[in-house]
Parts: C-alpha cells; structure tokens; sequence
C-alpha cells in the first residue's frame, strides 16, 4: 500500500484516482441507482399486486356468504382465482375456502381436490395444517379413515397438536376402535388448556367403560 506523508500527496492521489477511473465510477453509480430504483419498481408493483388479490379475495369472501349466492357459480370464480394467482397465499385461503364450499355441496372429490392442492403447494405450516385437518374430515365423512388417519400423521406446528388428537380420536372411535380412540383423546386433553374444551371431556366421558 503506497504511504502517502503530505495531504497535498493525498489529494494528488484522489485526483488521479477519479481521472484514471472517473468513467467506470460514474457508470458503477449509473447502474447502482438504476438497480435501486428498478427495485423500488418490482417492489411497487408487488405490492400493487398483492393488493389487487387481497381486494379480489375479499370480494371472493363476501359473496360466499352473501344471501342467494349461486354456490355453483362462486366455485366457478374461486377456481378462476386460484388459477389466474396460483401459488399465492390467496389462492391458497381460496382454496380452502372452496373446500369448504364444496363441502357444503357434498361435492367431497372437489373438496379432496382443493386440499390436496394446498397441501402440495403451501409453504405455510399453518396453511397446511388447517388443510390437513379439513382434509382428514372429509375423508372420514367417507369413510376413507385408512386415508384419513394417514393425513393425520403429518407433522404440524404445536399449536394445532390438540385438534388433530382429537380428529384422530374421532376417526379412530368411527373406524370402531374405541381404545386407540381414547388413547387419542387423553393425549389431545394433555395439550389442551384446562376447561376449554367441553366437547372432547363429554367424548372421554362417553368412553369411561373402555380399559385404555
């Protein structure tokens, strides 16, 4: 490293320095703010984005519960949601919600089909557990509980422990094996908050005869 003894010397220096690479400096500033401000643009325009799907969505939402809606005919414009932002967490909370829509219908191959869907595709782990669980459900509406069991042991985030012990108790009790089903309750009872689930005590109760 060259030792500079006089701030003439130094000066002398920077002059040379900005002479000898004034031009790519210049064009390195050029393009830096260039990137900056195309940034800022991507940035803008997926916000612009997100907000259109977040207006889209709710739109979605409130004709799903609004008075005469053509069920029918919502399924037809969730799907085209879903399709038109694949992959987004909209078309995702769409996707549940048109599940639970199809449920409504009893269409379950369609319900089936939009979590499945979720689940493939959702990064969330809240995401997916909620469509696990919805999932599990409608696949023991029917019958399916080998399918409904085998959704159930995935992995989910501790808080939603509770819920799928009890779905799993559930599923297990209507499969008619009344002590694996207990087992399944004691342990959502374990995770769960003292007196905040009245119905789960009610289904222990109903199995108090059962050595478990």
């Amino acid at each position: 490293m060259e030792i500079y003894n006089t701030e003439e010397q130094q000066v002398e220096a920077i002059k040379r320095f900005f002479h000898e690479h004034g031009l790519s400096i210049a064009a390195g500033i050029v393009i830096g703010l260039g990137g900056l401000y195309g940034f800022r643009y991507y940035q803008a325009k997926q916000l612009e984005a997100q907000e259109s799907q977040s207006a889209a969505y709710a739109v979605l939402v409130e004709k799903s519960t609004a008075e005469g809606t053509d069920k029918k005919a919502w399924l037809v414009d969730a799907q085209k949601f879903i399709a038109d932002h694949k992959d987004s967490n909209y078309s995702h909370l769409t996707a549940l919600l048109a599940a639970k829509e199809a449920v409504v219908l009893k269409d379950y191959a369609a319900a089936e089909l939009q979590l499945s869907a979720v689940i493939s595709s959702s990064k969330v782990p809240e995401v997916l557990a909620v469509a696990q669980l919805r999932l599990a459900r409608v696949q023991a509406e029917q019958a399916k509980y080998k399918e409904a069991l085998a959704t159930l042991s995935a992995t989910m985030p501790a808080a939603f422990a509770a819920q799928q012990n009890e779905l799993k108790g559930d599923v297990l009790l209507k499969s008619g094996d009344e002590v694996a089903a207990l087992a399944a309750y004691k342990a959502a009872q374990a995770g769960s908050e003292a007196g905040k689930n009245p119905l789960l005590d009610v289904k222990l109760n109903e199995l108090a005869h059962v050595a478990g």
